[in-house]
């Protein structure tokens, strides 16, 4: 039925609810920013969006080891005792940068705190890098990650049947890839896909991707995401922006397609107005194009 409730959901949303609530100089930046990548595209839109975001809601807890390694370490963000839907979130950086968090920056506790906000418990998480962690690392380590939370996220108040998986850019393409190697089974309710890398041996060639796929082109096609992600029962939502390079949307589009052609099409938003980075560093803000529909998932 979620199927059928979310594009029903997606129409209904009011243009205030759009980036078109945002203010028009915060609109501008976007757009002036297009498709910038790197250190400057992430500079320059958190400069847009740093004085919308409101104040924090609630003191999360750091740095919970999961793991052995130095960067197995994820943030909760509770607004207290219940059984409450959980949103697990996933980072970018291109696989061979990137962190849950970083000292005078409002990304990514954006998204655990508006989880709390919400009514949600959020998990930040990060993982290895790439080139020293190749693939499937970070499958091994969202794995590691969501079995810590689903033994411990009770004590924070969150419930461990109601798991909303989600990730960005790279995150998005990490999160792709357990889910499609644990299409059976994968322990979690439901899953978030926003501008994700699912078929890198379509994808073009580039350091980042090769540092943690490879660069022969058999390994690159039997790595894709996509076969695995059709067998998936459970709900999935993909977004992409106008704004982003355009090999992020074909990506997402790719995806969206197989899923439509297995019987799956899932919920699927392109956010007018949106750069690569501001669909997530807006979370939070009055925009809520995104946040709606992922609460409607998490509470389904």
């Amino acid at each position: 039925m979620l199927r059928f409730i979310l594009p029903a959901l997606l129409l209904a949303m009011p243009a205030l609810a759009q980036i078109t609530a945002l203010p028009p100089e915060t609109q501008a930046a976007i757009r002036a920013i297009g498709p910038t990548m790197g250190a400057e595209g992430v500079t320059r839109t958190a400069a847009a969006l740093a004085a919308l975001q409101p104040p924090p809601a609630v003191e999360p807890l750091r740095d919970q080891r999961y793991g052995p390694d130095p960067r197995h370490r994820l943030d909760v963000f509770s607004p207290g005792a219940g059984a409450r839907p959980v949103l697990v979130f996933v980072h970018g950086g291109g696989f061979t940068g990137g962190d849950k968090t970083r000292p005078g920056a409002f990304y990514y506790d954006n998204i655990g705190q508006w989880a709390a906000r919400s009514g949600l418990v959020g998990v930040n998480i990060t993982y290895r890098l790439a080139p020293q962690h190749a693939y499937p690392a970070v499958v091994e380590d969202i794995a590691a990650a969501l079995a810590w939370v689903r033994a411990n996220i009770a004590a924070h108040g969150g419930d461990p049947a109601r798991i909303v998986l989600m990730g960005q850019s790279a995150g998005a393409a990490h999160v792709g890839d357990y889910l499609a190697a644990h299409a059976a089974s994968p322990g979690v309710a439901s899953a978030v896909l926003v501008s994700g890398v699912h078929d890198v041996g379509s994808y073009p060639a580039s350091p980042t991707t090769g540092a943690y796929y490879g660069t022969d082109p058999i390994r690159l096609a039997q790595r894709s995401a996509i076969p695995g992600l059709t067998r998936l029962a459970i709900p999935l939502f993909l977004a992409s922006a106008d704004l982003e390079p355009r090999p992020f949307q074909d990506q997402v589009a790719r995806l969206n397609a197989a899923l439509c052609l297995a019987g799956r099409c899932p919920p699927y938003l392109h956010m007018a107005g949106h750069n690569h980075f501001s669909t997530v560093f807006a979370i939070g803000t009055a925009d809520q194009e995104l946040t709606i529909p992922i609460l409607a998932l998490a509470n389904r």
